[in-house]
């Protein structure tokens, strides 16, 4: 409604300035006709000799002024009606790829899709429905901000139905991002859910003008939301972002890798700045982005800047994380002893690894499970420097620790594959143990399953994680196991007789002496049964 008002009067103001000053000219004119007698005798002129005389350029400008403005509409009345080319509305019935042309270029391959009715979907011409950011973080479509309010929605109902009443801590409560609350707020999650497509011209697309980089990245959040996999390198995720040591949790459909050399079937590469000998191929079909994300006034992409992507991409995370991966069980003929210590054993016997980083390596690995990359592995044992300078340096000190493994078992301990780096299952970890004891606690429902459970976490609490080895990356994973066994020995004690509540607050204590709370229960508990001097 509000833009039919502003619309009705923007035509009102242009037929005023149009049509108003001819015809106020006019009207004046016929009541005071101009005389050519006043020429012709050379004697003073009448008014409206005089008034005719001043109309001339008057009139000259207010031609060259209309036919500007009349011209200028007609363009803009073709644009809206201008239908997309063939290329521009059917799907790529084969790889494509999207590339940011300029300085900067960014290309993404897409796997092949049926091809596309010839029809333009409403949302993908001028004139769209969406959403402007605030502070000139970008244009989101309707269906891009639907999808986004929806995918809010689902994330706190899955937190409330997640939620088991009398546990402590509120780290799932806080605020979603605030780009995130600056769409749910103006869209309507409930309403009927609209296409969510991107769809990419056949044998590749270059991207270039003032707005290919925030297209690119609204490019990158329509096809997660839309549920499409996409895979790209972790140095051009971070540039993209603004971020280039960004690494850490990423949503189920996005793949990072080292070096993107190909993609899988069902996924769309993007990369930044081409890339020889890729095999992704070169873009078929260019398209001018402007800063408002509109092609050639065919059609408006998704636009948002490092920030509002950011925010988005947050949101994807916590509601759609990356499931467990299964490792594979073998036979174990090396233990990774993390609790208590850091130190990797064969048979019994340890293994001397000679770099300090390849130590490092070896305890995040046995940290996470499903490996990590080799931008991963950099940006947390080298921190702050760039992943992408100094590659060489991470791959001199994997070769190192192969040499070191290899000289005392032929198994294979370490693997590289799929661009991740991952322990086998030959390595046994004692973490793991302790990892499963917490998330049987946390399935734990009844009051005899949760002591078990509790109890389970203290037997397998042998130590502080990697103790003496004091890396930044590894301090918010050894208070984490640190407060899980805290809080397992001091929900036991809470529910023990007198002297076994003793001994677990003791034994608390030796987990972290310097928790007060704890100092303050074991006094509390001692001090009872302490004999008074006069009785």
């Amino acid at each position: 409604m509000i833009r039919a008002v502003r619309g009705i009067g923007v035509l009102l103001i242009a037929i005023a300035v149009i049509v108003g000053p001819p015809v106020l000219v006019a009207l004046w004119l016929i009541d005071h006709p101009p005389s050519l007698d006043d020429l012709s005798t050379g004697g003073p002129m009448s008014a409206g000799t005089i008034v005719a005389l001043g109309t001339i350029p008057v009139v000259v400008v207010w031609l060259v002024l209309s036919v500007a403005l009349l011209r200028r509409g007609i363009r803009q009345v073709r644009a809206h009606l201008r239908m997309p080319t063939p290329s521009q509305v059917t799907a790529g019935s084969m790889a494509g790829a999207i590339v940011l042309g300029g300085p900067a270029v960014v290309a993404v391959t897409a796997p092949a899709t049926p091809a596309a009715a010839a029809t333009t979907p409403a949302q993908d011409v001028l004139g769209a429905r969406g959403v402007t950011l605030p502070d000139g973080a970008g244009w989101v479509p309707a269906a891009v901000g639907q999808a986004v309010a929806t995918t809010a929605a689902a994330l706190w109902l899955r937190r409330r139905r997640a939620y088991r009443p009398g546990e402590s801590g509120n780290e799932d409560l806080r605020p979603l991002p605030v780009t995130v609350n600056a769409l749910t707020s103006v869209i309507d999650a409930s309403a009927p859910p609209v296409p969510l497509v991107e769809q990419l011209p056949p044998g590749g697309l270059a991207l270039t003008g003032p707005g290919a980089g925030d297209a690119l990245r609204g490019l990158l959040i329509t096809l997660l939301l839309g549920g499409r996999s996409v895979v790209m390198t972790w140095a051009d995720l971070g540039e993209l972002l603004g971020d280039p040591y960004r690494s850490g949790p990423l949503p189920a459909g996005l793949r990072a890798v080292d070096e993107l050399e190909s993609a899988g079937a069902d996924e769309t590469a993007l990369r930044l700045r081409p890339h020889a000998g890729t095999g992704l191929g070169h873009p078929a079909t260019t398209w001018e982005v402007g800063a408002d994300g509109t092609v050639a006034g065919a059609r408006r992409l998704c636009v948002l800047n490092p920030r509002a992507a950011a925010d988005l991409l947050q949101l994807l995370t916590l509601a759609r994380p990356v499931e467990p991966v299964p490792i594979a069980v073998s036979p174990a003929v090396a233990r990774l002893r993390l609790l208590g210590g850091c130190e990797l054993s064969v048979e019994g016997s340890p293994v001397v690894v000679r770099r300090r980083a390849g130590l490092q390596v070896l305890a995040y690995l046995g940290l996470h499970p499903a490996g990590a990359t080799g931008h991963e592995l950099i940006a947390a044992i080298w921190p702050g420097l760039r992943p992408a300078s100094i590659a060489n340096r991470l791959h001199v000190t994997t070769s190192e620790l192969r040499k070191d493994l290899v000289s005392r078992t032929a198994i294979e301990l370490l693997r590289h594959e799929n661009g991740r780096y991952i322990l086998t299952g030959a390595v046994e970890v004692d973490v793991h143990r302790l990892s499963d004891a917490i998330a049987g606690l946390e399935r734990a429902i009844t009051p005899g399953e949760r002591g078990l459970a509790q109890r389970a976490v203290v037997d397998a609490y042998a130590g502080e994680l990697a103790f003496d080895c004091d890396w930044p990356w590894l301090i918010p994973l050894r208070e984490t196991f640190r407060r899980q066994a805290l809080t397992a020995y001091v929900s036991l004690a809470d529910s023990a007789e007198p002297d076994e509540a003793v001994q677990l607050l003791r034994a608390a204590m030796t987990v972290d002496p310097h928790n007060e709370d704890v100092l303050s229960r074991v006094a509390a508990v001692q001090g009872p049964r302490r004999p008074r001097p006069y009785a």
